[in-house]
C-alpha cells in the first residue's frame, strides 16, 4: 500500500485528498501516510462530528452508531458530509488537505449521475473547489472484520454482531464496483 501511496503524495501537496474506503479498511493509515509525506491536514469524518451524529442517530433509529441505514443516508448523511467537505475546501485554501472518510453515499450518488467522485463532492458545495483528487482503499471483506474486531470501537459492534447482513448488504453490495469507477486512484491494503 505505501508504494502506491508514496506515488500520490506528490499530488497530495497541493488541495484535498480524499480518503474513502470501507470503514475498517485502512483509510485513517493511508490518510495519515499521505499526510506525513505531503505536510498536509488530515480532516476526519470520525473526528468532526461524533457527537452531533450519535444523538440524532439514537433518536432517529434507536442506533447511536447507525451509519448504514437509509435513515442516516437520508436525513444525516448529506448534511454532515457537506458541512465537513466545505470545511476541507476551506481549510485547503492554506494547506493541503487530506480527507479521511467512507463516502459510502456519495460514491453511489456519483455513480448514479455518471459523475467523477471528485466532480460530485465539487457539486455538493456553494465555493469554488481546490484541487481535488479521490482514492479509494481496498482491503478485502474478510480483513475488514478482522480489523473491527482488533479495534473494539462500539460503532463496529453492530456489524460485528450480524457480520452476515452486513457483508451482504453493504461489503459485497456493488459499492466497491461502483467506488473503482469514479475514484482517481484505487489502492489495494492486502
Amino acid at each position: 500500500m505505501n508504494a502506491a501511496l508514496d506515488q500520490l503524495a506528490e499530488h497530495a501537496q497541493a488541495g484535498v485528498t480524499v480518503v474513502c474506503g470501507f470503514p475498517a479498511s485502512g483509510k485513517s493509515t493511508a490518510a495519515r501516510y499521505l499526510a506525513d509525506i505531503a505536510h498536509a491536514v488530515i480532516i476526519d469524518k470520525d473526528a468532526f462530528a461524533p457527537d452531533l451524529e450519535e444523538s440524532v442517530m439514537a433518536e432517529l433509529t434507536g442506533d447511536p452508531f447507525d451509519r448504514d441505514s437509509a435513515t442516516y443516508m437520508r436525513v444525516v448523511n448529506p448534511q454532515i458530509y457537506s458541512a465537513f467537505i466545505h470545511q476541507a475546501f476551506t481549510v485547503a485554501g492554506q494547506v493541503p488537505v487530506i480527507v479521511d472518510a467512507p463516502f459510502i453515499g456519495h460514491i453511489q450518488a456519483a455513480a448514479g449521475r455518471g459523475l467523477s467522485l471528485s466532480d460530485h463532492i465539487c457539486s455538493r458545495v456553494s465555493m469554488t473547489p481546490p484541487p481535488i483528487r479521490t482514492v479509494w482503499i481496498s482491503a478485502h471483506p474478510n480483513q475488514i472484520r478482522e480489523r473491527m474486531s482488533e479495534r473494539a470501537a462500539a460503532r463496529d459492534a453492530g456489524k460485528l454482531a450480524d457480520w452476515p447482513t452486513y457483508r451482504t448488504n453493504v461489503l459485497d453490495s456493488g459499492i466497491e464496483d461502483s467506488a473503482r469507477a469514479v475514484v482517481d486512484y484505487v489502492v489495494g491494503n492486502h
